[in-house]
């Protein structure tokens, strides 16, 4: 409850010194050169979360998220992937375990040992790819309406066409964003933002597609072993909660879930207070030990 009313407070624009603007800068790990984009807190001591974007999309999608996270003392690295934001690299024939370990470059890069783990759709699969493949190197995997078990609730070929198809009306992709993205309680304000910024990267989307058609569900759903945070928008037709309930019977203490009312799959938009204090709540209980 306490994180809950400091991130209003920040949200209202009451901040305790609000966290800076975000820095960009490219990282280049020899076979790639990915941008990446971090919130930093002003504390030395500032444990790291490795974020990733949505299916085809970059960083913008941490705006609202990012910074209450920062503001709260960690240091937010959100990785535009191949193909996305002038991120090079190559694009064929990937597989989760690719994308994986170009988290674990960037890292080394960055002379981080350990660090937190956070994915948001597509990305909550590559997240727990890479738990499973370094487990040494992970304390901790937030998953940000992650699907993947349970089937979108979403008609046939809707997010295709929202994400995929730049030329189309925007009144079509404002009523395509609100069934496939947000919850029917969300403010005509926030959609028309999300629309009027929306951009997708087609070929970085097409890559991670086909990643996650190379990489057998077995390989990466459990996300490891360590600990797992889902948080989930009861409204999601893209990710079901269902996915949630079902890990949860899987995984038992290991796995924390919360399901966030009025919220669908951007939930860290649509609700930014809110799953920023679960993500809080969370991490304190697994800190890095750096």
């Amino acid at each position: 409850m306490k994180n809950f009313l400091i991130l209003c407070m920040l949200l209202l624009g009451q901040s305790l010194n609000a966290a800076e603007q975000p820095t960009t800068h490219f990282v280049d790990i020899g076979h790639a050169r990915l941008n990446i984009v971090e919130w930093s807190s002003d504390r030395e001591d500032a444990e790291y979360i490795f974020a990733l974007p949505g299916s085809g999309g970059d960083h913008s999608r941490y705006k609202r998220l990012a910074p209450l996270l920062a503001e709260a003392g960690y240091r937010v690295v959100v990785i535009n992937q191949r193909g996305i934001m002038g991120s090079t690299g190559n694009l064929e024939d990937l597989t989760l375990r690719d994308l994986a370990s170009d988290v674990i470059a960037v890292a080394d890069v960055l002379g981080v040992r350990r660090f937190h783990m956070m994915g948001w759709a597509f990305g909550n699969r590559t997240s727990r790819m890479l738990a499973t493949d370094f487990p040494d190197r992970v304390v901790s995997v937030t998953l940000i309406a992650a699907g993947g078990i349970v089937p979108a609730l979403t008609r046939p070929g809707e997010l295709g066409r929202l994400l995929g198809e730049a030329d189309i009306p925007e009144s079509e992709k404002a009523a395509l964003a609100r069934r496939t993205l947000f919850s029917p309680a969300a403010p005509d304000e926030l959609i028309q933002e999300y629309v009027t910024g929306l951009r997708y990267w087609p070929e970085g989307r097409r890559a991670q597609q086909q990643a996650n058609r190379n990489t057998p569900l077995e390989l990466w759903v459990a996300g490891g072993s360590g600990p797992l945070l889902m948080v989930m928008g009861e409204d999601d037709l893209t990710a079901p909660v269902e996915n949630g309930h079902i890990m949860k019977a899987e995984h038992g203490e290991r796995l924390h879930l919360v399901i966030i009312p009025d919220a669908g799959h951007a939930v860290g938009l649509e609700k930014p207070a809110a799953t920023a204090s679960a993500i809080l709540d969370f991490l304190a209980e697994h800190p890095t030990g750096r």
